[in-house]
C-alpha cells in the first residue's frame, strides 16, 4: 500500500512539473507553474470587497445564462465586450465597446496586482485580443462564451490559461 501511494505520488508530481510551460499563465487551486508572471496569482484573492464591487457582482449574476450572440447588447443575447460593458455601466463606468479597444484604454496590471473588476483578455482567434472576461476572485472569471453564453470559469482551465494576452484595470 505505502509503495502505491509513493508511486502515485511520484506520477502526479511529474504530470504538474511537465503539464507546466514557460508561458506564463495561471494555473490554480494552489499549483502554479514556475517561471511565468502569471504563477504568482494566487487562487484566494479578488474577491469582492467594496460596495461598487458587489454592486458588480450582483450584476454579473444577474446576466448568467444569457445566450451569446455576436455583437449582442441585450439580456436576449450579448457578446464579451458587451458584457464586461454593462458590468461596468452598472456602476457608472463607461468603458469601450470592443474587447481590443478596452484592452487599449485600459490600464495594464500586473497579473501579481489582480484584483476583482479587472478585465481579463485573450486571444482566441489567433490574431490579436479576441475575447474578454471579468475577474471575480478565487481564481475565476465570468465571461460571454460563444458557446454557452455568460458563465463563470476558471482561469485554470486550459483553453484560457494559454489564451492570456493581459489584464486591464478602470477602477
Amino acid at each position: 500500500m505505502k509503495n502505491t501511494l509513493c508511486l502515485l505520488f511520484s506520477l502526479t508530481a511529474a504530470f504538474l512539473l511537465f503539464s507546466c510551460s514557460t508561458t506564463p499563465v495561471y494555473r490554480g487551486d494552489g499549483i502554479h507553474c514556475t517561471g511565468g508572471e502569471w504563477s504568482e496569482i494566487g487562487s484566494s484573492g479578488g474577491n469582492p470587497i467594496t460596495s461598487t464591487d458587489n454592486t458588480m457582482m450582483d450584476e454579473i449574476e444577474s446576466w448568467m445564462g444569457t445566450p451569446y450572440v455576436f455583437g449582442g447588447e441585450s439580456r436576449s443575447g450579448v457578446d464579451c465586450s458587451a458584457f464586461t460593458q454593462a458590468v461596468y455601466q452598472s456602476v457608472s463606468i463607461s468603458i469601450p465597446r470592443t474587447a481590443s479597444q478596452q484592452s487599449a484604454a485600459s490600464q495594464n496590471v500586473n497579473p501579481p496586482d489582480l484584483k476583482f473588476g479587472d478585465l481579463i483578455f485573450f486571444n482566441t482567434s489567433g490574431s490579436g485580443i479576441s475575447h474578454v472576461g471579468i475577474y471575480i476572485g478565487n481564481g475565476f472569471f465570468a465571461h460571454a462564451s460563444s458557446s454557452r453564453g455568460v458563465v463563470k470559469e476558471s482561469l485554470a482551465k486550459q483553453y484560457y490559461a494559454d489564451r492570456i494576452v493581459s489584464v486591464g484595470r478602470f477602477m
